[in-house]
């Protein structure tokens, strides 16, 4: 028993020693067009409060967002649920985690630009689109005015010609990004 136990210990530990890059996940590179296109609902706002639960056999965090700019769909002012791949559930005898490397995270209070679709399983609920590339965290910059940045360095991005990249970071002005996505929802109501 204490061989089988030293055995997991060393497996365990070999693991956490694995290269970082190791974990990431590859996702398909979206431009934030492709993603307007996707996308449902385009909103900003604030997460209200987290909580994880159970859909089923996955362990996911429900995020309640207030809406208080819409780009496209839903009407500001309202409530929507963001459901997050992963979770804590600790109602349990053993407390159980479940986390995907990549995947979009908010933390409560945070205020954020999101590209979301329906996810049936949860009235009023929405995932995000393109895993964590449409999830945009919002923060005032040092002269006061809004930024939209976004990090995406635990994602590995197949772009269209097939080649891979290591996802990077990058932050904008809030009010060009919001120009470029009603552009792209414009663009989009005209081809229809």
């Amino acid at each position: 028993m204490k061989k089988a136990v030293r055995a997991l210990a060393a497996g365990l530990c070999l693991v956490a020693t694995l290269p970082a890059g190791l974990w990431a996940t590859t996702a398909v590179e979206l431009t934030p067009e492709d993603m307007a296109r996707e996308a449902r609902v385009i909103v900003a706002g604030q997460v209200v409060s987290l909580e994880s639960a159970w859909l089923g056999r996955d362990l996911v965090t429900l995020a309640t967002f207030n809406v208080a700019d819409n780009l496209k769909g839903e009407k500001s002012g309202s409530e929507i649920t963001v459901v997050l791949p992963g979770g804590i559930d600790m109602n349990r005898k053993f407390p159980v985690a479940m986390t995907y490397p990549g995947a979009p995270v908010l933390r409560e209070q945070e205020q954020a630009l999101l590209f979301l679709a329906p996810e049936l399983r949860v009235d009023n609920g929405y995932t995000v689109v393109g895993y964590s590339q449409g999830k945009f965290t919002l923060v005032t910059g040092a002269d006061g005015k809004k930024m939209v940045t976004q990090d995406l360095g635990a994602l590995t991005l197949q772009g269209k010609s097939g080649a891979t990249t290591r996802g990077g970071s990058r932050a904008v002005p809030y009010e060009q990004f919001r120009r470029q996505i009603l552009d792209a929802v414009a663009g989009q109501k005209a081809e229809q």
